[in-house]
């Protein structure tokens, strides 16, 4: 299945994997099996994009440590990093 992952805020990571923006395919259908296709592909950097706020699909905030989240065919990730101020 493809995922679209966008990166915001993580310029070391956008340098990684070539751009803000990139879709991959994955076997599983969790964010964990996202997760373990991005390291295998990127390395044990990539974990700082799971460091961050996942937001899927424009709507619903995901748990980091949620490695079991069901991930649908087609669903957009945003990696966020959030930073406090005001």
């Amino acid at each position: 299945m493809k995922i679209k992952c966008k990166f915001f805020g993580l310029p070391e990571v956008q340098k990684m994997v070539g751009g803000k923006e990139i879709e991959v395919e994955i076997e599983g259908h969790t964010l964990g099996a996202l997760q373990q296709h991005l390291t295998t592909l990127y390395g044990e950097s990539i974990q700082k994009a799971f460091a961050t706020q996942i937001l899927k699909n424009g709507s619903e905030w995901v748990n980091i440590k949620d490695d079991k989240h069901t991930l649908k065919d087609g669903d957009h990730l945003s990696f966020l990093l959030m930073i406090p101020g005001g």
